[in-house]
């Protein structure tokens, strides 16, 4: 086991404790990486942070039923995940309820070249979630199968779907 996985580890016994040194700590640590699932799943900054903030406010009040099984940082990254789920459902709840009083469609703008960001918001969610779980919150394969509840196998194709669609979209013009 790394020192990084027990040094998490020990920061969840430590907010279990109730100790807000500690969460403080693991917010350094890994508020960069919670964000980054946070907006691949729900793909608007602002429901992001409110994500991330939820996350941490979440992770000190489940800390005490944590158990050690897994790393910690797969487990802060599935509360993130699941709390992103819940946003975009809430979101969609609310669009459908103004939409029914409006009767319109809000249209969404386009551009030819795009930052990493929006080229991210290009794939489908699925796909988005697996590439930024791999690459920014640094999960292995495995990892992210287990988060998404999909195989291995298929998260590794995916993830190579994703990445050959996403390269014409954040190439730099020469």
């Amino acid at each position: 086991m790394s020192d990084d996985v027990r040094d998490e580890d020990r920061l969840l016994r430590r907010i279990a404790d109730g100790d807000m040194r500690a969460l403080e700590v693991l917010y350094r640590g890994m508020r960069v990486q919670v964000f980054a699932v946070a907006l691949a799943v729900v793909g608007d900054r602002g429901i992001a942070e409110d994500v991330m903030q939820d996350t941490f406010v979440r992770v000190y009040s489940a800390a005490p039923g944590y158990q050690p099984r897994s790393r910690a940082r797969a487990w802060v990254l599935t509360i993130a995940r699941h709390l992103a789920l819940d946003a975009v459902r809430r979101r969609a709840r609310e669009q459908a309820s103004l939409m029914t009083d409006r009767g319109t469609a809000a249209g969404e703008p386009g551009g030819n070249r795009l930052d990493v960001t929006n080229a991210l918001l290009q794939l489908g969610d699925i796909d988005r979630q697996i590439v930024v779980l791999h690459d920014m919150a640094g999960l292995t394969h495995a990892e992210v199968a287990a988060l998404v509840e999909l195989p291995a196998g298929t998260v590794r194709w995916r993830y190579r779907v994703a990445l050959a669609r996403l390269r014409p979209l954040v190439e730099v013009e020469a």
